[in-house]
């Protein structure tokens, strides 16, 4: 039962973000919310009760009856997050929709709600990847694999289900000749060397595993725009101390080939000298990815984590 509650808590944690696509769509049809509910009260310790099923049902049923494809998709994950609370022990693979059909339905109803864009699809998975307990990973790893189809819905199940079980291949070393850069507005001095493990200037400002860089003209003024704090932003020519590689946020979710010529490292970086005189990224720009982070912001996404 401790095991069904955390991979219903899963489930949920899955589902939540793309609540509001629904409840924008359709604003009087509760049944969504009350699924998701029904998911939390048990995962956090009510008996399983007929609550659950019946919940999980009438969300279904409020996706069939959706006005929107994204909406649809949003509801039907509300109601795999309190349907994971009726797992099989029997290792099937159907099963498996169980435990990941809940953030493969955000997933897809967050790219269809983007006007079919995969990248916020990706993102969706990746949360649901980095949400996975190692208890709800022990419990995949009990059931086969989740099965083969053609349905972008089948493709992005299977896609959790692989990042959970299979562990990542590592990223190879980059080599670009440089020069590099790195935009802040730290007041940082020559001599310097910046390193990794401290809270992130973008996004969520968690602790980061790296430091990013760039060899391109334009991507340090940009970084320096976007970098979260008070001071005026900055750029600063830098060297790495060690191995780096592709930046996987660039490269594997919408720029194939690396043409930013973005990267990180966990080695630091050396400040070999301030930049002075650069062009400010275009204010356009700035506002424009601005704005675009506050709408992936609904989904969980952090997109410059």
């Amino acid at each position: 039962m401790a095991e069904l509650r955390a991979v219903t808590a899963y489930a949920r944690a899955c589902a939540l973000p793309t609540l509001g696509i629904f409840t924008r769509a359709e604003p009087d049809d509760p049944r969504p919310a009350a699924a998701l509910e029904a998911a939390r009260v048990f995962a956090e310790g009510a008996p399983r009760s007929r609550l659950q099923r019946t919940a999980a049902v009438d969300a279904n049923r409020a996706a069939a009856e959706a006005s929107s494809v994204a909406a649809k998709h949003a509801a039907y994950a509300a109601g795999a997050a309190a349907g994971a609370a009726y797992l099989h022990p029997l290792a099937k693979a159907t099963q498996v929709r169980h435990i990941l059909g809940a953030g493969a339905y955000a997933a897809r109803a967050a790219e269809i709600d983007q006007g079919e864009d995969r990248v916020v699809g990706e993102y969706l998975v990746a949360g649901a990847v980095s949400r996975a307990t190692p208890v709800v990973r022990e419990v995949l790893g009990r059931y086969p694999r989740a099965p083969q189809g053609r349905s972008r819905m089948a493709v992005l199940m299977r896609q959790i289900d692989s990042l959970l079980r299979d562990p990542a291949p590592p990223l190879r070393p980059a080599s670009d000749p440089g020069p590099f850069f790195h935009g802040t507005r730290a007041d940082v001095g020559v001599g310097d060397v910046l390193t990794a493990g401290w809270r992130s200037n973008y996004g969520s400002q968690r602790p980061s595993n790296h430091i990013y860089f760039t060899a391109s003209a334009g991507g340090a003024p940009l970084a320096a725009a976007l970098a979260q704090g008070e001071g005026a932003p900055r750029v600063y020519r830098v060297e790495p101390l060690g191995p780096y590689e592709d930046d996987p946020n660039v490269t594997d979710k919408r720029l194939p080939g690396n043409p930013t010529r973005s990267y990180r490292t966990r080695e630091g970086l050396r400040v070999v000298e301030e930049v002075l005189g650069w062009e400010p990224a275009p204010e356009a720009q700035v506002a424009a990815i601005r704005a675009r982070m506050t709408e992936l912001a609904e989904f969980g996404i952090e997109a410059l984590d």
